[in-house]
């Protein structure tokens, strides 16, 4: 069992003080090992300033004191049927609420994933993985009746091929469908009255609500390259994500990330971000698009001190937002381990 506390602390001198924050987290980390199975179970806590939140669940480039509390449970269990047969049963569930004023739009939800895969290996180089999954998103807006209930389900199937004792690439490809129910309270005009948005219609409980169903495709291609000095990660993706402002999204995503040991004392890495949200269905359209970029360079005083010093650079455009967010942050950081 891993325990491990986390308390961060941003203090701008001479800066807005609204950009000063204090952040928290816990994070638990369980397994067991058994003849022929192992089961792990993963949790979290975190009490995060919206503005130094992770990109997908908040909108990145607050100034105020608005702050995510996040909750997090991911138990797994495998099971080895033979040489070449194995089974693996994962869950992840997510609990988000925010501590924001009405005017932010922000959407507490839960969102919660089952999925089963069964493993076979071909050989020492190659694997196939195939997977059922199921999930519901369910997002409440905490100023009014407003809520989002998607219920979904898909299927994938995944090659994994180990090209070289260093190189590895797995491709996959599924389906997903999800069923969509949204409902609204309905706008009020002194001249006309009650009336729904564009694409609701009046239901008989006195809100705006509309059914909607979808079918997407699910997958990508990762090349994971690892040498005694060098890890290079290159990913491609398209999968269902949850965001704050009450949708769920289909996202594609790029990652290209390198991490370089230049000695004994001396390392860095880059990373490189992009994401294109779509949300689901046709109401309450709200479509983003983020990329980022940082760099970290790390020297090795002793060998529990380390100094580092990071760069990020981010920019966020979605329909939620008249105007394009541009982040830059450096740190200089002293690492105790």
């Amino acid at each position: 069992i891993t325990l491990v506390p986390r308390f961060r602390t941003y203090q701008y001198t001479g800066s807005d003080d609204r950009l000063d924050d204090d952040d928290y987290s816990l994070d638990v980390n369980a397994s067991r090992q058994w003849d022929k199975a192992s089961g792990s179970l993963l949790a979290g806590y975190r009490d995060n300033g919206i503005r130094t939140s992770e990109f997908n669940t908040a909108t990145p480039g607050q100034t105020t004191s608005d702050s995510q509390e996040t909750w997090t449970l991911g138990p797994s269990f495998n099971y080895v049927l033979s040489e070449r047969h194995s089974l693996q049963f994962t869950a992840d569930v997510s609990d988000i609420s925010y501590d924001a004023s009405p005017t932010a739009g922000y959407y507490d939800y839960r969102n919660t994933n089952l999925q089963a895969t069964w493993i076979y290996a071909f050989s020492q180089k190659t694997s196939t993985l195939l997977s059922a999954n199921g999930g519901k998103f369910k997002a409440t807006d905490p100023y009014s009746t407003a809520e989002n209930i998607t219920d979904s389900y898909g299927a994938t199937v995944a090659v994994e091929r180990k090209f070289t004792p260093t190189l590895t690439g797995t491709v996959t490809l599924g389906a997903s469908h999800s069923n969509q129910d949204i409902s609204r309270e309905p706008f009020f005009d002194p001249f006309f009255g009650f009336f729904c948005p564009p694409g609701l219609i009046p239901d008989t409980q006195g809100q705006c609500s509309v059914s909607e169903s979808s079918d997407n495709f699910v997958g990508g291609i990762t090349l994971r390259q690892s040498s005694e000095l060098m890890r290079t990660t290159v990913e491609y993706s398209q999968a269902q994500a949850p965001r704050s402002n009450g949708t769920s999204v289909v996202s594609d995503n790029f990652r290209l990330s390198f991490d370089r040991d230049f000695g004994r004392r001396y390392s860095g890495s880059l990373n490189l971000y992009y994401t294109s949200d779509s949300a689901l269905g046709g109401v309450g359209r709200e479509d983003r698009v983020y990329y980022s970029a940082n760099g970290t360079l790390r020297y090795r005083l002793t060998e529990t001190l380390s100094v580092s010093g990071s760069y990020y650079y981010s920019v966020n455009d979605d329909d939620a937002n008249s105007d394009e967010q541009t982040n830059n942050r450096l740190f200089i950081s002293l690492v105790y381990t």
